[in-house]
C-alpha cells in the first residue's frame, strides 16, 4: 500500500466522509484510538463509523490538507489542517453555520499494511474558542 493512498483514505474518505469500505480496506477491526489526556479506546469499525456519522452532523463541508508526513515504520506522523462549517451540537454550542479552522497531529501504527493504532492531538480548545466567540 502506498503511503499517500492510506493517508488520503484516512482523511478524505474515512474521516471526512465516513466511508465504511475505505475503513475496512485500511484499518484493522478493532483498532486502538488514543485521545489527548491519555484516553485509550479500542474501537470496532461499527463504533468508529457511528462516531464519524455523529461528527459529520456537527461539521459539514469538511476539507483536510496535509502539512507534513514523517514516517519511520511502523509509525507515521501526519500534521494536518481542517476547515469545516459548524452546524451545532458540539459542547452544546449553537450552530451558526460558521466556518472553523482546526489543526492537529495524528500518529499511526501500521501492522501488515493496516492501521492498528493511532494517537490524536488536535486543537479542540482553539476550536471551542472559535465557536464560543471568545476568539475573534
Amino acid at each position: 500500500m502506498a503511503r499517500e493512498d492510506w493517508i488520503d483514505a484516512w482523511f478524505l474518505d474515512i474521516w471526512a466522509n465516513a466511508s465504511s469500505s475505505r475503513l475496512a480496506e485500511y484499518v484493522s477491526d478493532p483498532f486502538v484510538f488514543h485521545l489527548p489526556g491519555g484516553r485509550r479506546h479500542p474501537l470496532s469499525h461499527e463504533s468508529y463509523l457511528s462516531y464519524l456519522l455523529l461528527w459529520r452532523q456537527k461539521f459539514k463541508s469538511v476539507a483536510f490538507s496535509i502539512s507534513d508526513v514523517i514516517s519511520q515504520p511502523p509509525l507515521t506522523v501526519v500534521r494536518y489542517r481542517c476547515q469545516a462549517q459548524y452546524h451545532g451540537g458540539w459542547f452544546n454550542l449553537p450552530g451558526k453555520k460558521q466556518t472553523i479552522q482546526m489543526t492537529g497531529m495524528i500518529q499511526f501504527r501500521l501492522e501488515n499494511g493496516l492501521i492498528v493504532e493511532c494517537w490524536l492531538e488536535d486543537s479542540s480548545f482553539e476550536l471551542y474558542k472559535q465557536l464560543s466567540g471568545t476568539v475573534k
